[in-house]
């Protein structure tokens, strides 16, 4: 049975959404939602510490599948990396956001940017900065875990 939301829906305008996730969204977790009927749009969200960055708006998954294969090299590499300017893409547009790699962790700065207006209700205001971070170790787990998926999903955009 269908909910009542006061909106009338035909069982064909219903399609099951299948998301496709790895880890915990109380540590990390990296997360896509297809929207549409291809697969190749959706709702790429990446948690930190329970904190949602993504503002949960469509886009494809490329972008977004690079972008974490490249920190995931990043965190796989020996040593440490200083706090670097980074970009994740369109579903994270509306942050300023920064990267560090300790020796035990991954590291997120992050504010939001002045021209994005009022903050999403997890983000801090314009010039307030929260860092979250993640053991380095389960961020790359995690990573292996998605990844094979979010690749799949990536060959098939093409």
């Amino acid at each position: 049975m269908l909910p009542q939301t006061g909106a009338n829906y035909r069982v064909s305008d219903i399609t099951a959404q299948i998301t496709t996730s790895a880890g915990s969204s109380d540590s990390f977790r990296v997360e896509f939602t297809p929207t549409d009927q291809d697969g190749d749009v959706g709702v790429f969200q990446l948690y930190l510490s329970g904190v949602p960055l993504g503002d949960g708006a469509p886009t494809a998954l490329g972008p977004h599948y690079k972008s974490l294969e490249q920190l995931c090299a990043l965190a796989e590499e020996p040593g440490t990396r200083g706090r670097e300017r980074t970009d994740l893409g369109d579903t994270f547009g509306h942050l300023d956001l920064n990267l560090e790699v300790t020796e035990e962790s991954v590291v997120f700065t992050f504010t939001t940017r002045p021209a994005s207006g009022e903050p999403l209700p997890w983000a801090p205001p314009s010039g307030a900065w929260m860092r979250l971070g993640v053991p380095r170790a389960e961020f790359i787990s995690t990573w292996r875990e998605a990844e094979p998926e979010l690749r799949r999903l990536v060959r098939r955009e093409r």
